[in-house]
């Protein structure tokens, strides 16, 4: 694939270093990685002290590189329309959780409301897809956060691995699994790529979780079939390459049979997922939609629900219902909903048709910008199912970092015609305030 499918909309940073504000993005999301992972089991995302700290540190180093891009670059400015247009709908739906949570918190002071959910949209979302989009170095940016995110993701391996049977990523499993399998999705050589297979393994394995092994799934169905349709593409005997994928699909097929009888003969084995707790939870939500499918209520109720059913090995018996969809459907309904799955369906189309370009083309291998691209839509794809039984967007560490990854997946999908367009625009601002400023000078 030709690399500039996914040229930022900014001029190219090679050999230019972070700025000062970008770094404390950097740290943040950092901070907010080592939060929710939690190599080391010491549950600062418990403590009221240190809970909200990394969420604070993102919003300040956030509004410092936005007052700085405003006063100091102010062509950067039409940038924010195109952000807002590549997230309309998750934007819309962002706006409909803030307001019924402020409510909530408000008119009924509810304290456990979804108004993290909201904010962790905007922020984590079109906030730093706009960030990336003006830095002065977009891919040194994106590649110094997807540095932070392997390797607090290879931290939290180590340490699950050493006290194997912990779960200490449990929720995250859609980003330390494919931040894990980086080797095996950018590698060129056997020995890396056996490196990252051994590493994605080990990730699912160590903590002995259902969503685990469904993501470890999910990379390596992933990595067969886009390593078949490149190499496949480069054939130039069509009739051999098109043998090939039907031999390919063969085995995908054989492969499935086999994980299926593998399920079978070590199922008894697997963690059961609590089945009879999230049944009874799923089905209050479902109660709800039913009762009120177009809004739900408002999002101006509690995101937990006092769980009566029988006593959890927790410190409260306020808890979520862990399935983010049925959230969003009981307390939203089909207006949270529609939006919410239509916004994130166009983000992930828009990486789906970069990435599939290469299927069709001559080219050679993906570089690691591509790389980089696949990572990010992998961690997507896979959070859906993560947070069909685990409340990924109802935290506040997790649900940053789900939508930090669309931003970044965005930024690496930005069309060729956009960058020109903002260039361009940028370039004939400067130049008109270069000839007032030299126009003044004359006078």
């Amino acid at each position: 694939m030709s690399s500039m499918a996914i040229k930022p909309v900014v001029p190219k940073s090679c050999g230019q270093a972070l700025d000062f504000t970008d770094g404390l993005v950097v740290f943040a999301i950092a901070l907010q990685l080592f939060w929710a992972v939690d190599p080391f089991a010491i549950e600062l995302w418990r403590r009221s002290l240190t809970r909200h700290l990394p969420t604070v540190l993102a919003i300040a180093a956030t509004l410092l590189c936005v007052a700085g891009r405003l006063l100091f670059r102010p062509e950067l400015r039409p940038a924010l329309g195109q952000v807002i247009r590549t997230y309309l709908g998750l934007i819309l739906f962002a706006a409909f959780v803030i307001g019924g949570s402020l409510y909530a918190r408000l008119a009924h002071a509810i304290d456990h409301s979804f108004l993290l959910m909201g904010v962790s949209v905007v922020l984590g979302g079109p906030v730093n897809l706009w960030l990336i989009r003006t830095s002065r170095a977009p891919s040194v940016l994106v590649r110094s956060i997807t540095m932070a995110v392997v390797g607090v993701s290879l931290l939290g391996v180590l340490m699950n691995t050493l006290h194997f049977g912990k779960m200490l990523y449990h929720g995250m499993e859609h980003v330390v699994l494919v931040a894990a399998a980086l080797p095996l999705i950018a590698g060129r050589t056997l020995a890396v790529r056996v490196v990252g297979i051994l590493l994605c393994i080990l990730a699912a394995v160590a903590p002995n979780k259902i969503t685990g092994y469904i993501v470890l799934l999910m990379i390596f169905t992933w990595v067969f079939i886009d390593e078949l349709m490149i190499r496949t593409a480069m054939d130039p005997d069509r009739i051999r390459a098109g043998l090939r994928r039907i031999l390919g699909a063969l085995l995908g097929i054989v492969a499935i049979l086999g994980v299926v009888l593998l399920y079978e003969a070590v199922k008894s084995h697997l963690p059961d997922g609590n089945t009879v707790y999230r049944m009874h939870t799923y089905q209050i939500a479902i109660d709800r939609f039913v009762a009120s499918w177009l809004w739900g209520r408002g999002f101006a109720a509690p995101s937990v629900d006092h769980f009566d059913l029988f006593t959890v090995n927790t410190s409260t018996q306020l808890l979520p219902t862990h399935s983010d969809p049925l959230d969003i459907l009981a307390n939203g309904g089909l207006l949270a909903a529609i939006p919410f799955v239509l916004g994130l369906l166009s983000i992930l189309y828009a990486a789906w048709k970069v990435l599939t370009k290469a299927w069709v083309s001559r080219e050679p291998k993906q570089t690691f910008r591509r790389a980089q691209l696949a990572m990010y839509f992998l961690i997507m794809i896979s959070g859906l199912t993560v947070m069909a039984f685990n409340p990924v967007l109802n935290s506040p560490g997790t649900s940053y970092l789900y939508w930090m990854c669309s931003a970044l997946m965005c930024a690496l999908v930005c069309p060729e015609e956009e960058g020109e367009q903002s260039l361009l625009a940028a370039n004939s601002t400067t130049r008109r305030s270069s000839d007032e400023r030299g126009t003044s000078g004359i006078a």
